[in-house]
């Protein structure tokens, strides 16, 4: 009898052929039960029809089966992606391209997976239909290959606005409407009321009831930055508890040296990101925005004990006490991208906390914001006869100024550096060529760059988009910083986050001024690209990518803010201060009308606008509840900035209810502006040229 041992190896061989037959004869019956085709899937879904509303989220769990050769990863070069098309009713196609879904782990061949997505319903009711089909990017979709696609029916209806019960004309009402030729704009409003409604809360605080919104759907908390942005959009649709109750909370958070939080939640939480300067400054402005409409009255409210204007003159001078570099006479911050919060040293949450590890700069963006909030506050103490008060504030804002001018503008590069080293680190790349975005765009919105910088900037911001092949103004960072310079891994990457992504809270605030510092034409076509953007992905992110495919918090109110910055008071030229009233209708050859209501005041402006070119005139029929007489500037619509000086003169006349009145020229680098005075009765106004 043989030994065990002498039999093994004849034992292990058989096995090994047992086990490959078995193996064989499975593949086969796969094999047969797979079609003739590398790429093949197999989708399912529970419910073939959804109803919603325009501009929402629909959650969706498809079932997926590989019923092909081919694992599907979404690593690597040409990944595998689920995504869909979206058709009409009648299956024509609206938008071919839309968001991918990755799979988070490999499929192989006769494995199914579920996944669950979320859908952005289109921004116009009908019926609509989603076809779902996976892709192997920049080479195919499935479909190609023979797979089925996936077909479900979406029933989108409008969300309805109190303000649209009452049809837009010139007379008061109380109600914020607007309309005009220029494509997208309509559907912008949509989007910035549909983005202010998802992200408004209420709820009991330290001052009582508090309302206020959200950041976003990434951030449920009420931020101070983002609340002072919010203010350009919120002030023509929300009350007054909404404009201030949520600053006054912030507030009572004060500590003790006069600092402030970064942002407070309905449960009594809150945190500051101490890499960064600006939520004291971002207070002030805010505060000045609230009392331009309530009025120095508001400013001596009390809160938890101490008027509302002592609290903020506080916190400003915590600023100066406890952020100010003595030997750069600016404001230091930790070491971030422009405006941003996340250190260039840490991976995880503590990058946004400073240490003895901080690399301390002076930044244009923090220097911008104070300079702002400098003279904000010292308008607020004039309004309550504190002159002392006011002109050190306006001391400080000079001194910022000068100090700015000297240390951060590149006079040969036409644009601020983003930030100066205050120690000796240094970089192994020329950081000075960088463009930020932010800080720049706050310099001239702050008046703290002169009008030849402003110029300068602006034709900076133009040529980094086009060089750059970013597809909006938006683009943060230009060049953004090397790869994995940050270490925290929302800005490891270039064109990532805030390292050169595209963010439309900078990127709307700059066409404002564009807008305001005559390049109204260039303007608007950078109005044009952002909310063509913002259409095709239906919805305000917190940030996109270069190309234009949106990413971060949805629902993002900085950008619906600026948004609304950037038409109320750039394109349709609203300038409503708190004794002044300037209309500054910039539509060009577009037709439009808007009544405009801030319920915080009861106060309205509304108007017409229409270039008839063939006949050589505009008309504008306006009407406002202003007490005070104001300006009209009005822009000349002809011919681009080619046109000569001598041929933009030739303004014949304005009549004024049929009775001609005195009007000036002034020329503001593209722009040509027949202004004259006017009191806001109901009008119309005629200019002939």
């Amino acid at each position: 009898m043989k030994s065990l041992s002498k039999l093994f190896p004849y034992i292990l061989s058989l096995l090994v052929v047992l086990l490959v037959g078995f193996y064989l004869i499975r593949m086969i019956r796969i094999s047969r039960s797979l079609p003739g085709s590398d790429y093949a899937c197999h989708l399912k879904i529970a419910k073939q029809k959804y109803e919603t509303t325009a501009g929402s989220r629909i959650e969706l769990t498809l079932s997926i089966a590989n019923r092909g050769r081919a694992t599907w990863t979404s690593n690597g070069n040409n990944p595998f992606y689920l995504s869909y098309h979206l058709l009409d009713e009648n299956g024509g196609t609206i938008q071919f391209d839309n968001r991918r879904f990755p799979f988070t782990h490999k499929v192989k061949p006769g494995k199914s997976i579920d996944k669950t997505i979320i859908i952005r319903s289109p921004l116009h009711e009908g019926n609509y239909t989603l076809e779902f089909d996976l892709l192997r990017e920049n080479l195919f979709w499935f479909n190609e290959h023979g797979s089925e696609t996936l077909k479900i029916l979406l029933a989108v209806s409008k969300k309805k606005w109190p303000e649209e019960q009452t049809p837009i004309n010139l007379d008061y009402g109380k109600y914020t409407q607007y309309r005009s030729s220029f494509i997208d704009m309509d559907t912008i409003k949509y989007l910035i009321r549909l983005t202010l409604d998802r992200n408004a809360l209420e709820f009991e605080g330290q001052t009582g009831k508090v309302s206020g919104f959200s950041a976003g759907d990434s951030y449920p908390q009420i931020w101070l930055r983002d609340g002072n942005t919010t203010v350009s959009a919120s002030k023509y649709f929300y009350n007054a508890p909404f404009l201030a109750s949520w600053l006054e909370e912030h507030l009572a958070y004060q500590k003790e040296d006069g600092s402030l939080e970064d942002w407070i939640d309905s449960q009594g939480q809150t945190d500051k990101n101490t890499t960064a300067t600006d939520q004291e400054t971002s207070a002030v402005q805010a505060a000045y925005k609230v009392f331009v409409i309530l009025g120095p009255e508001w400013l001596e409210k009390k809160v938890r004990g101490r008027p509302l204007i002592d609290r903020l003159e506080k916190s400003l001078s915590y600023v100066f006490d406890n952020r100010f570099d003595s030997s750069a006479g600016l404001l230091k911050g930790a070491h971030t991208a422009d405006w941003g919060d996340v250190d260039l040293i840490d991976e995880g949450q503590e990058a946004v906390y400073v240490d003895d590890r901080t690399t301390w700069t002076a930044d244009i963006y923090d220097q911008s914001m104070c300079y702002q909030a400098c003279l904000s506050l010292a308008e607020m103490m004039d309004s309550l006869g504190r002159i002392e008060k006011s002109q050190h504030w306006k001391s400080k804002a000079s001194l910022i100024q000068t100090n700015t001018n000297k240390l951060l503008w590149q006079s040969e590069k036409g644009f601020f550096r983003v930030h100066a080293h205050l120690n000796s680190s240094r970089h192994d790349f020329a950081e000075e060529d960088i463009f930020a975005l932010g800080g720049n765009t706050e310099a001239i919105l702050s008046g703290l760059a002169n009008e030849d910088q402003s110029r300068r900037i602006i034709m900076n911001a133009l040529e980094r988009q086009k060089s750059f092949e970013i597809s909006t103004i938006s683009g943060s960072m230009l060049p953004p910083y090397p790869q994995n310079f940050f270490k925290h891994q929302l800005l490891d990457d270039p064109y990532e986050y805030q390292n050169g992504a595209q963010w439309d809270w900078f990127g709307g605030k700059l066409v404002n001024a564009m807008f305001n510092h005559g390049f109204s034409r260039l303007a608007r076509e950078k109005l044009a690209e952002i909310m063509a953007k913002n259409v095709t992905n239906r919805g305000f992110f917190e940030w996109d990518t270069k190309e234009g495919i949106g990413k971060g918090s949805d629902y993002f109110l900085g950008s619906a803010g600026s948004l609304a910055m950037a038409i109320f008071n750039g394109y349709f030229g609203l300038k409503m201060g708190r004794e002044s009233l300037t209309l500054a209708p910039r539509l060009l050859t577009d037709v439009g009308m808007i009544h405009a209501y801030l319920p915080a005041s009861d106060r309205f402006i509304a108007y017409s606008y229409r270039a008839d070119l063939k006949n050589n005139k505009i008309t504008i029929n306006y009407n406002s509840n202003f007490p005070k007489k104001g300006t009209i500037e009005i822009l000349y619509p002809g011919a681009g900035e080619n046109t000569d000086w001598e041929t933009r003169q030739k303004i014949k006349r304005v009549l004024i209810d049929g009775k001609q009145v005195s009007f000036r020229l002034i020329r503001k680098n593209d722009d040509v502006l027949i202004v004259f005075e006017t009191d806001f009765l109901e009008h119309r106004a005629v200019i002939y040229f």
